[in-house]
């Protein structure tokens, strides 16, 4: 019930109380509550209810992990003269931190509010409860409204999307990603043009000179259809948080995006998924569906309470990928053992394909180690992060001077340094 028939049950008590000194009082002091909770259910019952009440909830078909993702709930009334005062409350997925998602509003409206889901997976939502005054605003009548629905939590596609958007426009810088590709560069043939004076001479294409009597040059850009393996480990350590998110979502993340270039760019790619055994595996293909199929793999894929052996994992990778490809190892290191074994398989890989070993960075972690120590805890914690930092930064070190290529980024700048790493080695033709 609403407070004015809260005020009116309270009023129709007022008789009853003073039958005490007025027994002739008693019989409509006893009526008068009734006949007020009689008027009360009869005008909750006057509101709207599930005949003239739809409601319809929009958000995108899958959303995504780590990002704040909008979710609109439109309520309508069917024969409204004027709006309808109304308290709407949509049962999000409880696991899922949520914006306001309980609102005051005037009906015909809608409910807005966001979703950022920590997890990949699988969410369900409840349905749209509404609760409406009836029309003498007495009683109130509460319904739930649509049915439940669940709804995948994938990899950032909002990144794919801003990457897009931008590019259309020619604004990728603001993303962090260098787009100017320097003419000359690659080794496939894309056209023959009129040489510019800083064209090297290599380039000069004598033939096409000699029968258009300008002088004339060949342009190349980076070869398409290569292979890009993404080659991600969800061993234990993976499992780190860095920020809101672990390491592996970040690393999942980043590998959206790089596909997503990867494949504009004509390249083909796969997935090799491992931790102390080969998980996942998924042949190098162009296509924009392979962006599909990727993240139907790798959505299952947790971190794991066991470490990683690189020794099994890269060694079925060798017999896996046969053609030279760039394997983009998406990993992290803190064990000196470990990372041992990692440079060894990668300097192994180096015979054949070309690895970047990309790691994340925990942030977390470098505060600790710069914290100034005020007690015993906080100098045995920043002397632990030294430590673990400084073994990370020796495998990473041993990796570079072993002509493995790395890539070691803060979470917040991995996706765009990626795409640019990549980017840099085809137009280098590293590949």
């Amino acid at each position: 019930m609403t407070r004015w028939g809260a005020a009116l049950l309270l009023l129709s008590l007022t008789p009853l109380g003073a039958a005490a000194a007025a027994p002739q009082l008693l019989v409509p002091g006893l009526a008068l509550p009734v006949i007020a909770a009689l008027l009360v259910v009869l005008d909750s019952r006057r509101a709207p209810g599930r005949g003239r009440l739809t409601a319809v909830r929009e958000h995108d078909e899958l959303l995504s992990v780590g990002r704040a993702n909008a979710v609109t709930v439109r309520i309508d009334v069917l024969g409204a003269r004027a709006p309808l005062p109304a308290v709407v409350r949509d049962e999000h997925p409880v696991r899922v931190p949520a914006g306001p998602a309980v609102a005051r509003l005037r009906l015909p409206g809608a409910l807005r509010y966001t979703l950022t889901p920590a997890v990949r997976g699988e969410e369900s939502f409840g349905r749209t409860v509404v609760r409406v005054p009836g029309p003498w605003r007495l009683g109130l009548r509460q319904t739930a409204l649509g049915e439940g629905e669940t709804v995948k939590v994938d990899a950032d596609l909002a990144a794919i999307r801003a990457y897009e958007a931008l590019a259309r426009r020619g604004q990728l810088a603001e993303l962090g990603v260098r787009t100017q590709r320097r003419p000359g560069e690659g080794t496939e043939f894309e056209r023959i043009r009129d040489a510019v004076p800083d064209d090297p001479q290599r380039r000069i294409n004598w033939r096409a000179t000699a029968r258009t009597g300008r002088l004339m040059a060949t342009e190349l850009i980076p070869e398409r259809a290569q292979p890009v393996v993404v080659c991600l480990d969800h061993g234990r350590l993976m499992g780190v948080g860095a920020g809101t998110l672990t390491k592996l979502d970040h690393a999942i993340n980043a590998a959206l995006l790089l596909i997503h270039v990867a494949l504009s760019s004509g390249d083909r790619v796969g997935l090799f998924a491992f931790s102390d055994r080969v998980t996942a595996t998924l042949p190098p293909r162009p296509g924009r569906l392979q962006l599909r199929r990727f993240l139907d793999a790798v959505r299952p894929l947790r971190a794991g309470e066991v470490e990683s052996d690189y020794d099994e994992a890269l060694v079925e990778l060798s017999r896996w990928q046969r053609r030279r490809a760039l394997v983009a190892i998406f990993t992290d290191v803190l064990d000196p053992d470990q990372g041992r074994a990692l440079v060894r398989q990668c300097i192994r890989l180096r015979r054949r394909h070309l690895p970047l070993v990309i790691t994340v960075r925990d942030p977390a972690l470098e505060d600790t180690a710069r914290a100034r120590p005020v007690d015993a805890a906080t100098t045995y914690a920043r002397a632990v992060a030294g430590r673990l930092i400084a073994d990370r930064e020796a495998t990473l070190d041993l990796l570079r001077r072993s002509g493995v290529e790395t890539l070691d980024a803060d979470a917040r700048t991995l996706s765009p340094t990626l795409v640019n790493r990549y980017l840099e080695l085809k137009r280098r033709s590293r590949l």
